[in-house]
């Protein structure tokens, strides 16, 4: 286990908190990108949570899948963070070298969470709960993408 940097230097592990909170971040802007997709779409906005809810796999997967795919591939690709964890003062970064992870590596880290999500919900939950007890602070979708998030 590496010991963790002393707080306020520039590769201080992040909190489970202020992940969270990014996480939240996250979750609303791709919310508000979905509904103001689908308005433009001419989906009436009575019938939003009913196509979200009742539409077809396909439906889902355009609505959510891809948009959260392409958005934390490109934004921790490119910059080692979402708008989210920009918000909140953390990136994610190489867990041995602390240097940007790239696409292929981001790619990993969203597809793993994507099918513990999947999988089975119960999965998903403790792959976000597991920085709690982890000493590096790590998700499993860290782990598989050799990748830690840490305070900026």
């Amino acid at each position: 286990m590496e010991p963790s940097p002393s707080a306020g230097s520039p590769h201080e592990l992040a909190s489970w908190w202020r992940r969270l909170a990014a996480l939240l971040v996250d979750g609303t802007i791709l919310a508000v990108v979905v509904l103001v997709t689908m308005v433009a779409a001419g989906v009436p906005l009575a019938d939003v949570n009913d196509t979200i809810w009742n539409g077809s796999s396909l439906t889902v997967i355009a609505l959510f899948v891809l948009p959260e795919a392409i958005y934390d591939t490109a934004m921790i690709g490119a910059r080692s963070q979402t708008f989210g964890k920009l918000a909140l003062g953390i990136k994610v970064v190489g867990a041995d070298d602390r240097a940007p992870i790239g696409y292929s590596r981001a790619f990993t880290r969203w597809l793993s969470t994507a099918f513990l999500w999947a999988a089975f919900t119960v999965l998903g939950i403790v792959d976000h709960l597991w920085p709690l007890r982890d000493g590096r602070k790590q998700t499993f979708h860290d782990k598989f993408a050799r990748s830690v998030v840490v305070r900026v």
